[in-house]
């Protein structure tokens, strides 16, 4: 193994990946000088080596200029990749990962993560850009940035009527989703902490209804299972105290709904190769 070129290669990689020098010393836990000397003829010491092939998702070998072999799929590259780092970035890796997808199926890379980030601050905060990949075999939708980011993936079904509609009452939900007090409730509750417990005078107090009318809607949030509840007697009265059971549903709806009344028109990249009809 030729350990002095472990530097060179460290430099390869960090401009093929378009991170800096302070990224890199960051994750390893070393300073950006520390990073410089190596790429400059030094040699990091050998208990950081693991490290630095991790946060490049490549063998140890690979820093020696060996040749990945078999044994070294791009499944095992992201598993090392994504499981290495802390809970707190693995979801922001996740999502540059998918951008990355999303642009592999163009049959190119426009842009690496760190160049996504750059470009991210050169939009307003309302600005929102999209990328979207609608084939036969499925639709990718993706928000990129600034207002919101998200991932969406959706292989065609061979039986759309049997998986969107059978036993689902759409109009029902979207009958109470159309009351603005019981709309203005879910988003309440939503901005709430989850574990915080509650009874139906919180309606009263943040919403201004009638007790009547917040007893009706915590009954029909209990009765759609989004609320768990409870009864406890205080002062010889029966009270019932509710908590809220929060679905990440309900804000990935808020995201497409608000698709289908502001439509989207700023595309980083766009490919509408689809013909067959998306219900059937």
């Amino acid at each position: 193994m030729n350990v002095d070129c472990i530097g060179k290669r460290i430099a390869e990689l960090r401009r093929e990946k378009g991170v800096k020098q302070d990224e890199l010393a960051k994750y390893v836990g070393v300073t950006a000088q520390a990073v410089s000397k190596w790429e400059n003829g030094g040699v990091p010491d050998t208990e950081l080596l693991p490290r630095i092939a991790d946060f490049f998702s490549i063998p140890t070998d690979s820093l020696f200029g060996r040749e990945v072999g078999e044994y070294f799929t791009v499944e095992d590259a992201i598993l090392r990749d994504i499981s290495s780092r802390d809970p707190e970035e693995q979801i922001a890796r996740v999502f540059e990962l998918c951008w990355i997808m999303e642009q592999s199926m163009y049959g190119m890379i426009f842009s690496g993560p760190q160049r996504f980030r750059e470009e991210a601050e050169l939009h307003e905060e309302n600005d929102q850009v999209y990328s979207k990949m609608l084939r036969d075999s499925g639709y990718t939708e993706m928000g990129l940035f600034n207002r919101m980011q998200y991932f969406l993936l959706v292989p065609d079904s061979p039986d759309k009527d049997k998986a969107l509609f059978d036993g689902i009452d759409y109009p029902a939900l979207f009958k109470l989703l159309g009351e603005k007090d019981f709309f203005d409730t879910l988003v309440m509750l939503y901005r709430r902490e989850s574990t915080n417990s509650f009874t139906a005078k919180l309606l009263v107090k943040e919403l201004g209804l009638s007790p009547e009318r917040a007893g009706e809607i915590v009954a029909k949030l209990h009765e759609m299972n989004l609320l768990g509840k409870t009864v406890a007697e205080i002062d010889d009265e029966q009270i019932e105290i509710y908590l809220f059971c929060p679905r990440p549903a309900f804000i990935s709806m808020l995201i497409f709904a608000r698709e289908m009344i502001d439509v989207p028109n700023n595309f980083y990249v766009s490919y509408e190769g689809r013909k067959k009809p998306y219900l059937k």
